[in-house]
This record gives C-alpha cells, structure tokens and sequence, in this order.
C-alpha cells in the first residue's frame, strides 16, 4: 500500500502520474489545500496487474477507503486503460483530497491533469 506520485511542470495547474503496486487501502494522488478546490479536466487509469481490479476515485480517505466516491467502483481488465475528459472539470469540495482506492492488490498508473482554485 504504497504510491509513488510524480508531478511535472505543469505552467497552469497540475499534471500527476501516480504509480502502485497495491492501491488497496486507498492513496492519496493530490493532497487537499485549505479553502481551494481539486478541479480534474483529465483522468487516465491502468490496471497493470494479473486480474480485474474494481476502482474507485474520489475525495477524502476514511479508514482505508474513499469517503465520498467520484467515479466508480469501476471494474478494469489486466492490461486495460480507461480515460476521461472532464468538460466542464470533476470538482472536489473545498478542502478534500484526491484519492484512489482498489479492491485488492494490483499494479495501476494514474495519470490526472487539472487545477487547484
């Protein structure tokens, strides 16, 4: 249960690339800013594992899960990638983090760009 976020220059917002070997347990991809909101234009998750894994995205951890879920469960095959563009942007509350969260242990990327208002 460990991930490992790199961020690029991104000019305007942020660009992510969050990598697990096990996202069960839930990880945080964007942590939270106090009075601004996370606001996602683009979303890409892969399941780099042996064996479907059911996704979830959301805001905020509780115990081990996401708190209030964004998109899914989504279930994704070995080996299958899924995308979003979001227009207009998936918003979080003010204040929540962004999260990722599997049903069992799987390699997955995600790959996210957006802004911070």
């Amino acid at each position: 249960m460990a991930i490992t976020v790199t961020t690029p220059t991104a000019k305007n917002g942020f660009i992510l690339n969050a990598t697990s070997a096990d996202a069960s347990g839930c990880e945080e991809l964007k942590a939270a800013e106090v009075g601004k909101s996370i606001k996602v234009r683009h979303l890409t998750i892969s399941n780099n594992s042996v064996g479907t894994l059911a996704i979830t995205v959301g805001q905020e951890e509780d115990t081990g899960a996401v708190k209030t879920a964004l998109i899914g469960p989504i279930s994704i095959l070995t080996g299958q990638t899924l995308q979003w563009n979001f227009n207009p942007a998936m918003e979080l509350a003010a204040g929540k983090a962004l999260v990722v969260d599997a049903d069992g242990a799987g390699a997955i990327c995600v790959f996210a760009q957006g802004e911070v208002e």
